[in-house]
């Protein structure tokens, strides 16, 4: 499909083809037929881009505050690098549109395909031909509105949340500085609604466009404007002023407090440079308060992508509501649309509209910019079950052909470069459920092709590993869908949310063969590994494993209750490296948090493992420590032994003499090791630390140490449904005696045990390509 895309590097405007994005739950599918340009948020965006980098910097210096925290945080050729890949990115832009739907995911039951709506949200609601947007910035287009009108919902909506933010009544006296399109859009719902309004600009062409729209409205620099505007309403002041302009200059909320009777209220939606002069503002006790965008729920994840509603008694309107609100007032005649004379600009012309946004000339600027779309565009097909089914793995007999799904900055920053260099790798199909990041990132780094969706991928078979890096909550389906198609597996942690999702994995790894590896990276980091061959085998041990993870702000996506949380999300890296290190079966898990005790949104948690060795594991992770502080301090005591290891840069070990201390260059966490030790395990070499056994088992724990923070007390930690039990079952009670077995069981082995070789562990059946 087409896109249109920004070079956040240079400002340029390119329409692409990339993947449709893939529906999810909660969300809708939408062929678009128009998409509505923003001429003051798209402009400024486009305007920085061409900026230079000093330019950038002036222009976002929030921006700049996060690269300088970044730089303290892991220093200065990383940042540079962070902030070469984010300008190398681009963008989509547009958050206005308006089509039919195509595909409804799980949970919507309220709008379903062939229905014509509107939609709104950056991110979602682009400039592409099939955009996927969560169910609540949806709503139905009544009849008698035609979607090029329709397309206008979202910036109405913001027109609409700036006359809610006044808290005034019709008939109320209200100034309008701005007439740009919100600042119209604002002037003709306050007429609808019976307010008494009038509009103001420096630009006499939005000034004669409100005139013939029959709006009360001046220029500017009209003399005695305020004389004129006080003698129009009777003698008096504005009950409210709404500032619907974008300048830097401060004239906009000085007039504003000329404009304003006593005690007024100052409504700012546009982008303006706020400084209100203390000789208005404190005399008349004025109040300022701002417009956040659409509405209540906007930037709420629990509302815009969960569909939790708001109750309706103390929110009554919501940004769906002020949607739908537009194109009620819209078919009923009231809010006349036509009247902004927008231009139209085919998807492909998308560069010449961007570039009127730019234009000097007022002859040449429109008020309004509408991109239009052929119509045309269709989802890809989607494989049957059938073309998924299992299939026996088999080793293969070149280079290891690698697939991916999701293409963030972890995988791009950690484990790409890595496989990149590895003589024995190729990189195959890329997959990301927007589509985007593949068409992007699959170039660069040489992917052969990029894949309509993750299913399609899959369904390929053009791969001997696909790799699970997409986002923590569709981690378990992806992962099963890749054994049971017969091909090796990496996930990125968390391998699962629930134990229902650790279920299907543990029975297509049984039923498929296939070679399966988790992200638990520190059990294959230097440190960890010396530490690992200091150890008696199955002597008990005492782990404590503290870890000041820093705090994260409450909106970050991980606090999204389909995420899982900090505890299933990070958490399990440090389960999983005390299970690597006792070599037993964990028991039992008992689990804490000091600020919740909802494992979703728990910034801090404290475990309690023990195992079936003896062994105990103490997991201290502090999230809400400040920055600056070490992060990982990993100390085991045993018969005989003391180590301690500090953030991975020295291992310090004490056997009864003078201490020894080994020093590690880089501080290697195991990244350049695991995806060393993932190519061997594919082409079907012994690999014991690839242990999937170990990260079913860790995964399990992090699953119930949820379950411990709920409930309370302590949990065992025992498998209790068919496969998850088959598969952590070792025929030679070796859970510590980890080989490739571990990594591959046998595929005919329905009940999950397999053959054994001379050392105990079972042998995959493979069959050389």
């Amino acid at each position: 499909m087409k896109t249109v895309l920004l070079s956040p590097r240079t400002g340029s405007i390119s329409v692409e083809d990339i993947p449709a994005p893939c529906v999810a739950p909660g969300t809708v599918l939408i062929r678009n037929d128009y998409s509505l340009i923003s001429a003051g948020t798209e402009r400024a965006t486009v305007s920085t881009g061409a900026q230079s980098l000093i330019g950038k910097a002036r222009a976002r210096p929030e921006q700049v505050k996060a690269v300088l925290d970044t730089l303290k945080k892991t220093g200065l050729v990383d940042t540079y690098r962070m902030v070469q890949d984010r300008l190398d990115r681009p963008m989509q832009l547009g958050y206005s549109c308006a089509g039919v739907i195509l595909q409804t995911g799980a949970g919507v039951d309220d709008l379903r395909p062939g229905m014509r709506v509107a939609a709104a949200g950056a991110r979602y609601a682009t400039h592409a031909e099939i955009v996927a947007v969560p169910r609540n910035l949806v709503v139905p287009v009544p009849d008698g509105v035609e979607n090029q009108w329709a397309a206008f919902a979202t910036v109405g909506a913001i027109a609409l949340q700036g006359i809610h933010q006044t808290k005034t009544q019709p008939g109320s006296r209200i100034a309008v500085i701005g007439l740009g399109l919100v600042g119209h859009i604002t002037l003709q719902l306050l007429r609808a609604y019976g307010y008494d309004g009038v509009g103001i600009d420096s630009d006499p062409r939005m000034v004669d466009l409100a005139a013939a729209a029959q709006l009360t409205a001046y220029p500017r620099d009209t003399d005695g404007l305020h004389g004129r505007l006080t003698r129009h309403w009777g003698g008096t002041g504005a009950d409210a002023v709404i500032i619907t302009a974008a300048t830097s200059s401060a004239d906009p909320v000085d007039f504003a407090g000329h404009l304003a009777r006593d005690r007024a209220c100052i409504v700012v939606v546009g982008d303006v440079n706020v400084q209100p002069p203390r000789s208005s503002y404190y005399h008349k006790e004025l109040t300022i308060r701002y417009a956040r965008s659409y509405g209540p729920g906007r930037y709420d994840p629990r509302f815009e992508e969960d569909g939790h509603p708001y109750p309706e008694g103390y929110v009554p309107w919501t940004e769906r509501r002020n949607l739908a609100e537009i194109l009620r007032l819209t078919a009923r005649g009231t809010l006349d649309l036509t009247q902004l004379k927008p231009r139209v600009f085919p998807i492909d012309r998308a560069p010449d509209a961007y570039q009127m946004l730019k234009a000097s000339s007022d002859t040449e600027r429109s008020v309004a910019l509408l991109l239009k779309y052929p119509g045309t565009a269709r989802l890809p097909h989607q494989p049957t079950t059938a073309s998924t089914a299992a299939a026996p793995w088999s080793t293969p007999g070149g280079r290891v052909r690698i697939a991916a799904i999701g293409a963030g900055n972890f995988a791009t920053k950690m484990l790409f470069p890595h496989l990149k260099r590895h003589q024995a790798t190729t990189f195959s199909w890329i997959a990301t459920a927007r589509g985007l990041s593949a068409a992007h990132q699959g170039p660069r780094w040489g992917f052969t092709t990029v894949a309509d969706t993750p299913d399609t991928g899959i369904a390929s078979r053009d791969a001997d590993c696909v790799m699970v890096l997409s986002r923590h909550d569709s981690h378990g389906r992806y992962a099963a869908r890749v054994l049971r198609s017969g091909t090796a597996l990496y996930c990125e942690k968390p391998l699962a949310l629930t134990e229902a999702e650790l279920e299907e994995i543990a029975a297509a790894w049984l039923s498929s063969g296939a070679p399966a590896m988790a992200g638990f990276n520190r059990r294959f980091a230097p440190a960890v590994q010396d530490l690992k061959r200091s150890l008696l085998p199955d002597a008990p041990l005492q782990i404590t494993y503290r870890v000041f993870a820093g705090k994260l702000p409450a909106d970050h996506w991980y606090f999204n209750p389909h995420h899982g949380g900090r505890l299933l999300g990070e958490v399990c890296h440090f389960i999983d490296t005390a299970t690597f290190l006792t070599g037993s079966r964990p028991h039992s898990v008992t689990a804490t948090s000091p600020d919740s005790h909802d494992p979703a949104t728990a910034q801090s948690t404290t475990l309690h493992i023990t195992y079936a060795n003896g062994s105990t594991a103490s997991i201290l992770y502090g999230g809400l420590t400040p920055p600056g502080a070490p992060k990982e301090s990993l100390e085991v005591a045993a018969d005989g032994l003391a180590a301690t290891l500090s953030d991975f840069h020295t291992l310090t070990r004490w056997t009864g003499g003078k201490p020894a201390t080994t020093r590690y260059r880089g501080a290697s966490k195991g990244h350049a090791e695991q995806m060393q030790a993932l190519v061997g395990l594919v082409q079907g070499r012994s690999v014991p630390d690839a242990d999937f056994r170990t990260a079913l088992w860790s995964s399990l724990v992090a699953c119930r140490a949820a379950h411990a923070a709920t409930q309370g007390g302590t949990v065992e930690v025992a498998p209790t449904t068919p496969a998850l039990h088959a598969s952590l079952q070792d025929p030679a009670d070796g859970h510590g005696k980890s080989s490739a077995a571990h990594a591959s069981p046998r595929s005919d082995d329905a009940d999950g045990s397999s053959d054994k070789s001379s050392a105990g562990s079972a042998v995959p059946k493979a069959v050389p390509r």
